[in-house]
């Protein structure tokens, strides 16, 4: 067994690519997006870059667009490269894994570890016969069809985990690497199942040309597409990733706020074009959003067994056994029946930790085993097909939608639809960063020493980039929930911290809000889909909200929410608070001492 850390993977990145990337050619804009943008804004395909001379090629077909970029084959048999994905998210013991793949190189070979603290490599291959397909236009949205050039065996002595499969291909003197991924689920013998996010990974993976929010080859020529393939890889930064990636956060500009009041925008983005990154990866997959917290329990001796997000809706039982499902990160999108999987689990007993936020859209899966994820967001009423049918509840929109009436706040306590940014561009970009305590006496905060009006996580920035909450009223000083978003019976509030559901300009020098998702347009939106009107004090409901941490009953289990993306950064970077309070829920909700 070899140990290799997933920070310290090498990584290729074709100077080629960065010096063209350094003339700007790659991209005219590069910025943040608002979570949940869906609209059109003159997005141009700029045509295969894999023809003209082969300086001017963009290693492993990367290709730039307007507001942002995206991975795929550069379907050009003399240039190499090398990709791959599995036939399913996740396996138990026994299985096999089917590994599609395309290749321009002859042979190429295979590393397989678990990631974790200490990676460990399981299954090595090398000079695997290579085949090069060639791949569709639509890829992003009905799949590669690649032939399967590899298979996989899991061994029963292989621990449950997230399994890294990396691919290599050596050239006349040239090298490229890609991954690959899967989750091995348990035995159900531990106390703690851990999902992945992968449904708002793959709403944020562009590999061959489009996503939820951006595109080159949308279904109305450009823009975003509402129908994505898991028959396609994941770009590259989602499986592995550096440690030095940047978060979405404007914790880093602060003292640039200091210095110059007028200067409210973040590089981030900047460093994956320049690195050959994908954008989305500081917005989801396992590398940066939910291996943190993994390699956190792991490290404190937290024994879990790792499930997919997919499994609750694919896999009957998966829940079974387990005293604690816990989530963490970003869960933006969920479908009908993976909540009815959630649902069950708690109100039989189970519990649910979610250190996590922005939990928002309703998702279908369609097509052939349901490998293909379907969300139209804020288009849904006038192109879902199952809009004003006897389908109606399976809109794939917010979750509070008139049509769908299944407020998020019924399954995870609160919802995102009451955030969404705090310590964001162009939203509370100047939060503080933490959670301010009102219930200090919570069992959540035993051994904190927090009283009434602390504030912890602060310099880790643990609340943003997107947060969830319910609206509350203050009474005598306390913050209870109100009836607006449908809060579960019993939700207590135990900390709070004001976000904005919509960015918005300051008009300063430097000021990289986009024109989408700015002014009311999400607020606007929710009255309309909520409750039919757009008039003023309609829409004031929905412009403002918060990042809150709540408990509440649901049948016989119970439900902890720290509803901020980046609750992972105040494990990973040891803020003692945010790992009491983690320990605290950890231990009543496996019912574990110590």
């Amino acid at each position: 067994m070899s140990d290799k850390s997933n920070a310290d993977k090498p990584q290729s990145v074709d100077g080629t690519r960065r010096a063209l990337l350094a003339t700007g050619v790659a991209a005219s804009a590069v910025m943040p997006l608002a979570a949940g943008a869906s609209q059109t804004h003159g997005l141009r395909d700029p045509g295969p870059l894999s023809s003209g001379p082969s300086t001017w090629r963009m290693p492993q077909g990367w290709r730039g667009i307007d507001l942002a970029f995206y991975e795929m084959s550069a379907n050009d048999p003399t240039f190499l490269e090398i990709y791959g994905y599995c036939d399913a998210m996740s396996y138990a013991s026994g299985e096999t894994v089917k590994l599609h793949a395309s290749t321009t190189a002859e042979s190429f070979d295979i590393h397989v570890w678990r990631d974790g603290p200490q990676a460990q490599t399981v299954f090595e291959a090398k000079g695997v016969k290579g085949v090069y397909t060639e791949t569709p236009a639509d890829a992003y949205a009905n799949g590669c069809g690649w032939p399967v050039l590899a298979e996989i065996p899991v061994d029963d002595a292989w621990r449950s985990g997230v399994y890294i499969i990396e691919l290599t291909v050596n050239q006349n003197g040239e090298t490229k690497v890609s991954e690959a991924g899967f989750v091995l689920r348990g035995s159900g013998k531990a106390k703690i199942a851990y999902m992945l996010t992968t449904a708002t990974t793959q709403a944020y993976n562009m590999w061959g040309g489009a996503n939820y929010y951006l595109g080159a080859h949308g279904e109305d020529g450009v823009g975003p597409s509402p129908h994505l393939s898991f028959e396609r890889p994941f770009e590259r930064g989602f499986w592995v990733a550096p440690e030095n990636f940047p978060y979405l956060h404007t914790l880093p500009e602060r003292i640039r706020y200091k210095n110059e009041p007028g200067y409210t925008a973040q590089p981030a983005p900047g460093y994956p074009l320049m690195m050959g990154y994908c954008w989305g990866a500081n917005s989801a997959g396992w590398a940066l959003d939910n291996r943190p917290f993994a390699i956190w329990a792991e490290e404190n001796g937290y024994e879990m067994d790792y499930i997919d997000q997919t499994d609750l809706g694919r896999v009957d039982g998966v829940l079974d056994g387990y005293d604690c499902l816990v989530i963490t990160g970003h869960d933006e999108y969920w479908s009908w029946d993976q909540r009815d999987a959630l649902d069950a689990f708690v109100e039989a007993g189970g519990n649910l930790a979610r250190f996590a936020a922005n939990m928002l859209w309703q998702v279908r899966y369609e097509g052939e085993n349901g490998r293909q994820q379907v969300c139209y967001k804020v288009a849904a009423d006038d192109k879902d097909p199952v809009a004003g049918t006897d389908r109606a509840h399976l809109l794939t929109t917010i979750w509070e939608h008139a049509s769908i009436a299944r407020p998020a706040a019924q399954s995870f306590s609160v919802t995102g639809l009451q955030g969404i940014y705090a310590a964001y561009d162009g939203a509370s970009p100047r939060s503080s960063g933490g959670f301010t305590i009102y219930r200090p006496q919570h069992w959540a905060f035993e051994g904190t020493a927090l009283l009434y009006g602390d504030t912890f996580g602060m310099e880790e920035c643990i609340v943003g980039y997107e947060t969830d909450s319910v609206d509350y009223t203050i009474r005598y000083g306390l913050p209870y929930p109100s009836e607006l978003h449908g809060p579960l019976e019993g939700t207590e509030i135990l900390a709070v911290t004001p976000g904005m559901v919509d960015q918005h300009s300051t008009g300063g020098a430097g000021d990289a809000v986009l024109a989408l998702g700015t002014g009311d347009f999400y607020a606007r939106y929710y009255a309309r889909s909520i409750e039919g009107n757009e008039e003023t004090e309609t829409v004031d409901k929905y412009r403002y909200g918060s990042a809150q941490i709540v408990v509440a009953p649901k049948g016989k289990g119970e439900i902890f929410c720290a509803g901020t993306v980046y609750w992972y950064l105040g494990l990973k970077w040891g803020d003692r608070t945010t790992q009491q309070i983690t320990h605290n829920v950890l231990k009543r909700y496996t019912n574990s001492q110590g």
